[in-house]
């Protein structure tokens, strides 16, 4: 099989991931909008303690997970002499694998937050962070082939 073909199937495949993880989002928010108006209002359920220590905690681990699938990406993606270009396909896959599932973790940490104390104002926020992050580590099949070319 041609190495571009190989590239334009790996890809293939990693895109589908990524549009997976934005339906698993989107499915996040149906969720959120359901529990918000059956149970209206819904106050979540640790309801009357100190949110605010949740809050500094859930805002902190998605600031991590997006750092941390950065330096990942970084890590992930350093290229040897040794490397044939379908490790380097390989390694391409690997790394957007982890990055666009990491890319999720402050929506899914949103969702959390909003079942312990019915705080939908940051659901919305840290999804829209999610987005973004999913946007930015999405797939893009010509920057794949500029890589594994070495033009970048």
């Amino acid at each position: 099989m041609e190495l571009q073909e190989i590239i334009k199937k790996t890809h293939r495949i990693a895109a589908l991931v990524a549009y997976s993880i934005f339906g698993a989002m989107v499915f996040f928010l149906i969720l959120e909008e359901l529990i918000r108006n059956k149970l209206a209002p819904f106050y979540g359920l640790y309801h009357g303690r100190n949110l605010q220590t949740w809050r500094y905690l859930i805002y902190g681990l998605s600031a991590a997970s997006i750092i941390i699938a950065r330096l990942l990406q970084s890590v992930m993606l350093r290229k040897k002499p040794q490397n044939t270009p379908l490790d380097l396909v390989d390694k391409l896959y690997r790394a957007t694998l982890v990055v666009t599932v990491m890319s999720e973790l402050p929506a899914l940490f949103g969702l959390v937050l909003f079942l312990i104390g019915g705080l939908n104002r940051d659901f919305y926020i840290l999804l829209g962070i999610s987005v973004i992050v999913l946007f930015i580590f999405f797939p893009r099949h010509h920057a794949w082939e500029n890589w594994i070319a070495g033009q970048i």
